[in-house]
């Protein structure tokens, strides 16, 4: 193995892996590449933001995390919406041509940087600058056509242009990624020359309310770059309210373990914490931690330290999780400065696809038997912080799967490099082709199942699998997503720099976890960062044959509604089976995933059924609120004063219609002290 010195000082590593047969491997690479971070700005009045005011927090994110499902549910939710939104570059990086990238891209990369600062405690409601994305659109190309980071490019630079040099002084940047993942890249902050996690600083930096971004894709021998504007004209004014006097990272209470990363950090500002000290504990355990050399000049005053003696250097390092809820405590003393020389805080490392203790779904109550081509009245239980919720009407068929790549991956949507064929014939378990998955680029290569299912308790998936020559930082991942909720492993196997499988292996995975839930299917060949086989000749790679699903159904979505209360009104189009099932938004338009479905059977001629709510006394008035599933629209109010009398009808009450078909209120005028009362419909 041998070592080469970027021009920033950023090592990459490079193997030559012998394939067998005389035949040798070209390394590919695949990293994101962080320059050192901006220094502040010392002349403000270029910047956007008109210099500094009050913070506007209309329409930004807020989390409690120390709660843990809105934790977990602004994770599901708001961040994995950043996830794979198609960038439509319109940028061509050979003819020096910044073009663009499409406003839903842009606003993925925008919902990525206010998610963190939400987490962080500190306003989320940063908007981009129209100018600011031109520049760092300039600067992105750049860096892209360079194969190099500065935030002083010279002239001499192919594709220079002035505004793309402003960007440049002003912005975060890193080749090797774009878009959102670059987000999440300077919040890592790894490699030798960030120790003092200068991007991160800036991008949760209290003040700071204006950003910009540019990006460019991989592509034609270019690497994927990004500039992230961060200074505003807002830097050094008014501090803002923020959760905390603190700003740490990761933040105290329930946090993701994916946004865990080897260098935490604390900042206070104007606090002088260079002399301060960390004690971290898990489970009463002394947790090592090894101090970063202390910088001032990012952002606000931060002291950084790694846990456990991690390689925060390394890209590929991630910080461990067990699967478990994992309590660190943090201690910071001996800080100087500042009003309160010590603190302390807890933070709970969770993954956010497991509910926690805290967790409720909205349940559905209702008729098990609705009548057919009739308003029937269903509820649900409430999700606490939902805006608003969605319910949807779906209609059971069987459902099964047997594919061996001979028609081509027709039943697949691809997301892989065009380079090569998904469809392979020179590999294969059976038949005459395998579906083949490889990196002659650094980026995942996914097969997604079109077809959403819903296995059986006895559904299971069956498939063969060989993972040819990969390296360590290639992983062939089976994969599902329950209920629209994020992705999670059924299966992972990664290489060993050589020649893993020779032949096809089957595996078989039981899906009866997942009964009664829709399921999104793919296979993902995941690329980390490091060398890997960037070859797709014979025996490069994933293959995958013989994929077969059993004891399934697929629902077949008739209608999805929104409601903003807890109920809602399903008319059976015919008799047959059915299954509903309600999701909460959360966070103003983010839906989290399905709750559970409840299967009823639509009858014809259906016996009304009435659910009568507790009666409310108001005025000297009694309001009997009630719902009606099945047909009726005439109801009649009886009343007895007790129990096994007589019941006696109530002419002189008010019928009022609150929900035409579904809800209803008599209101009648109020009794001896004890009544009882009763409703019925011809």
């Amino acid at each position: 193995m041998r070592h080469a010195m970027s021009p920033l000082g950023t090592v990459r590593l490079l193997a030559v892996i012998v394939l067998g047969a005389g035949a040798s491997a070209s390394p590919g690479f695949a990293e994101i590449i962080l320059g050192p971070p901006p220094k502040a700005p010392t002349d403000l009045s270029g910047l956007p933001g008109g210099g500094p005011r009050a913070q506007d927090d209309s329409g930004g994110f807020t989390v409690n995390t120390f709660t843990r499902e809105e934790a977990r549910s602004f994770y599901n939710a708001v961040f994995q919406a950043s996830e794979g939104v198609p960038m439509e570059s319109t940028a061509d990086v050979a003819s020096c041509t910044p073009g663009g990238t499409g406003a839903v891209f842009k606003e993925s990369v925008l919902r990525r940087i206010n998610w963190f600062r939400a987490m962080a405690g500190i306003p989320a409601a940063v908007t981009f600058n129209s100018g600011n994305n031109t520049k760092c659109q300039q600067a992105a190309l750049m860096m892209s056509r360079n194969d190099n980071l500065s935030h002083f490019p010279p002239p001499s630079w192919t594709c220079y242009t002035a505004d793309g040099a402003d960007a440049a002084d002003s912005s975060n940047l890193a080749i090797g990624s774009a878009g959102a993942d670059s987000i999440a890249g300077y919040m890592k902050d790894s490699q030798a020359n960030n120790t003092a996690v200068g991007h991160r600083r800036w991008l949760i930096y209290p003040q700071t309310q204006v950003m910009g971004t540019g990006d460019v894709p991989s592509g034609g021998g270019f690497r994927a770059a990004n500039s992230t504007w961060v200074f505003d004209a807002n830097y050094g004014g008014p501090r803002p309210p923020t959760r905390t006097p603190y700003v740490a990272w990761p933040p105290a209470g329930f946090v993701p373990y994916q946004v865990v990363y080897p260098r935490w950090s604390f900042a206070l500002p104007d606090a002088n914490l260079s002399a301060a000290t960390v004690t971290m504990r898990s489970n009463g355990i002394l947790v090592s931690v090894a101090y970063e050399p202390y910088e001032v000049g990012f952002g606000e005053n931060t002291l950084v330290w790694v846990p456990m003696g991690l390689n925060a250097n390394d890209n590929a390092t991630a910080f461990p999780f067990s699967g478990s809820d994992t309590v660190y405590s943090v201690a910071i003393s001996n800080i100087t400065g500042a009003a309160q020389s010590y603190y302390t805080y807890t933070v709970t490392v969770v993954d956010p696809i497991v509910p926690g203790a805290d967790y409720e779904p909205p349940v559905i109550s209702g008729p098990s038997q609705p009548a057919a081509g009739q308003a029937n009245a269903y509820t649900f239980t409430p999700v606490t912080n939902a805006t608003s919720y969605e319910w949807r009407a779906t209609q059971p068929s069987n459902y099964s799967l047997n594919d061996g790549a001979e028609s081509g991956p027709g039943n697949f949507t691809t997301d892989t490099s065009p380079s090569y064929s998904v469809q392979d014939s020179s590999v294969k378990a059976s038949g005459g082709y395998s579906f083949h998955l490889a990196h002659p680029d650094p980026v995942d290569q996914i097969l997604t199942l079109n077809q959403v299912f819903v296995p059986m308790t006895n559904g299971t998936l069956t498939i063969k699998s060989r993972l040819g020559f990969a390296s360590v930082v290639q992983t062939a991942r089976v994969q599902i997503a329950a209920d629209g909720g994020g992705w999670q492993d059924v299966f992972t196997q990664t290489g060993n720099n050589g020649q893993v499988e020779s032949a096809f292996v089957t595996r078989q995975f039981s899906l009866g976890g997942f009964a009664g839930r829709s399921l999104q299917l793919r296979f993902n060949y995941d690329l980390g960062f490091g060398s890997y086989f960037n070859q797709t000749s014979a025996g490069v790679g994933w293959y995958l044959d013989d994929l077969v699903i059993t004891n399934a159904e697929v629902w077949t979505v008739l209608a999805t509604n929104s409601t903003a209360t807890t109920n809602f009104t399903f008319n059976p189009p015919q008799a047959t089976n059915y299954n509903l099932n309600v999701r909460p938004v959360m966070f103003g338009d983010y839906p989290l995933e399905w709750g559970p479905a409840k299967n009823v059977h639509a009858v014809i001629g259906a016996t009304p059924v009435i659910t009568m709510s507790r009666p409310v006394v108001n005025g000297g008035q009694v309001q009997l609120d009630f719902t009606v599933s099945g047909s009726a629209s005439t109801f009649t109010l009886l009343q007895a004063d007790q129990l096994g009398a007589l019941w006696a009808t109530n002419g002189s009450a008010t019928l009022t219609t609150i929900v035409p078909g579904s809800s209803y209120r008599f209101t009648t005028s109020v009794g001896p002290a004890t009544r009882f009362y009763r409703i019925q419909t011809p």
